[in-house]
């Protein structure tokens, strides 16, 4: 556990301020201590000299014959007896103390068998009577906590006592004042760390010291770093809002955590499945080996087209950015330029050689007449040229067709009621429609469009003959029209066999077609058609399913 400044500081101090008062109250016990044992010591040894001193007197007068020996020796051992601890070994080996015979083999000291330790230390000392042949012993113990050396330094005691609580007093007071701007910056700090709203310092501005002069500068950095985020805050916002306001969809890849996407890449990822599931299953990785591909699918069977850019960012390889634009509407703008070049290209060659035909083949097919009439033929022969004649017949709609495909009538647009017209081909191709078991469903709009009638009515004619046609077994054909305010679509829908994506991007090339009696000039007509009149064709297809053709036509609105 970590500890606070506050201890950090406290201890020391405490150390530092205790410490010498301990060592004086050591130093002076010790003094005392050895004073007081000296004195002791002293006065025991003195006290046996003059036990001696005395014996040594009664000596004398015992061998004077003014005193009898046995009544010195009582009066010597009352003189021992009245010292408390002192004992008396005669001249027999027997050991007295206080008039009591004493066993030596129960005393510690007699058998040297005591010991000092550390606060209590024992010494016996020792006088010889050699008047009396006797031997005097004196046990004296030296302790810290007995005798008169606690008297003698209570007061010293009692002033290192208060002196040291007066210490801790004042050390805890200073750690404290010292601890307590070291804490508040520290909290400071840490509120600057966590990013939250920082309080204000509590400390007071007029100190000159290290810690105001940190302060200080705590302070103008926090309001340095409040401007530069409130900037960064901007900067961030104005960034957000350009990549929020952009169409193209922005995905920043991380190795090791979740990608970020901006508005439009979440609009075109919510939009299109297929597209979210690719995006979310591309790695890091793959940025790396490659810079820009398009990726194209099929979206409620409309193929969609994205154009998709990768750019490492750093030399780390671990961040990525990736951009996916949704080029459907340009890529249907190239292709119909391309188209429109090619039928432009094809036309003018299909025109140059249907004249250089057309002119030989009507003098062949007046010659062919000219011989059935003038020339008397047998039933075969006659059949072969009335074959002949039904070829050149077919031949003559083939050029007439691509005349028409090289150089189309001029649009004339007018406010034409769809629902007129497509009503009116109802009725023409009712017959046909029912030979071919086909149902054809209407759905009225009243829907206006400026469009030439002739054109309109060509176009719709040649689309319901190529529904009809993909329909071998029958089914449903239907025509329907909506739109927006500026401009209507119109749908015909069929339920037939359907293309595939390779079918529809030939369909409308002059020539192709799918159908052994067709010219495959239909299609490439009805393109033309729909061009001429500022309107815009696209077909969506699902092989088995069926086939829907989108005309796009300017309404009368718009024209007005």
């Amino acid at each position: 556990m970590r500890h606070s400044i506050e201890r950090k500081i406290l201890v020391p101090f405490l150390i530092i301020v205790l410490l010498p008062s301990f060592i004086i109250g050591a130093v002076s016990m010790w003094s005392s201590y050895q004073s007081d044992k000296q004195f002791k010591q002293a006065t025991a040894s003195e006290h046996l000299k003059s036990l001696d001193r005395y014996a040594e007197n009664l000596a004398n007068r015992v061998q004077n014959g003014t005193m009898s020996e046995g009544d010195a020796k009582a009066l010597i051992k009352m003189m021992i007896y009245e010292t408390n601890g002192l004992y008396v070994e005669d001249e027999k080996g027997e050991l007295t103390s206080d008039g009591e015979v004493t066993n030596s083999a129960e005393l510690d000291w007699y058998n040297g068998e005591a010991e000092s330790s550390w606060f209590v230390e024992r010494k016996v000392l020792i006088e010889q009577l050699e008047d009396w042949n006797w031997t005097l012993y004196s046990p004296i113990e030296f302790s810290f906590y007995s005798g008169s050396l606690p008297d003698i330094q209570k007061y010293t005691l009692l002033i290192s006592i208060f002196t040291g609580i007066i210490a801790v007093q004042f050390t805890i007071i200073l750690s404290y004042n010292l601890s307590k701007p070291i804490k508040n910056l520290a909290d400071f700090c840490k509120q600057i760390a966590l990013g939250g709203q920082v309080k204000d310092l509590d400390i007071k501005e007029t100190r000159k010291d290290e810690i105001g002069v940190l302060s200080t500068s705590l302070k103008e950095m926090v309001q340095t770093l409040d401007e530069r985020n409130i900037q960064i805050d901007k900067i961030k916002q104005l960034n957000e809002t350009i990549l929020n306001s952009v169409h193209v969809g922005m995905v920043l890849i991380t190795k090791g955590s979740e990608s970020v996407y901006n508005k439009a890449a979440h609009k075109m990822m919510n939009n299109d499945a297929i597209l979210e599931r690719r995006v979310k299953q591309f790695t890091i990785h793959e940025t790396s080996k490659r810079e820009e591909e398009i990726w194209d699918h099929k979206v409620n069977e409309e193929k969609v087209y994205y154009a998709v850019n990768y750019m490492v960012i750093g030399g780390s390889g671990k961040r990525s950015i990736m951009t996916f634009e949704d080029i459907t509407h340009r890529r249907k703008l190239e292709l119909r330029v391309e188209r429109m070049s090619r039928l432009a290209s094809l036309g003018e060659m299909a025109s140059g050689i249907a004249h250089e035909i057309r002119n030989p083949l009507a003098g062949i097919k007046a010659t062919t007449e000219l011989l059935i009439r003038r020339l008397e033929l047998s039933d075969d022969q006659l059949t072969l040229t009335e074959n002949m004649l039904l070829d050149i017949d077919r031949l003559n709609k083939i050029i007439t067709n691509t005349l028409q495909f090289s150089s189309p009538m001029n649009a004339a647009p007018t406010v034409v009621r769809v629902d007129d017209v497509v009503r009116s081909l109802f009725v023409v191709m009712e017959r046909i429609a029912n030979e071919k078991n086909v149902r054809l469903h209407q759905v009225e709009s009243n829907a206006e469009l400026m469009v030439d009638r002739d054109h309109l009515r060509q176009i719709l004619l040649n689309l319901m003959i190529n529904g009809m046609s993909a329909m071998p077994e029958g089914g449903d054909l239907t025509i329907d029209c909506h739109g927006s305010e500026n401009d209507r679509t119109i749908t015909i829908t069929d339920t037939g066999i359907g293309m595939s994506d390779d079918v529809i991007e030939k369909i409308f090339d002059p020539f192709y077609t799918t159908r052994a009696e067709g010219t495959g000039l239909g299609l490439s007509i009805v393109h033309q058609l729909v061009v001429q009149n500022n309107g815009e064709i696209d077909v969506r297809s699902t092989p088995g399913k069926g086939t829907t053709f989108y005309l796009t036509f300017p309404s009368r609105e718009e024209e007005i």
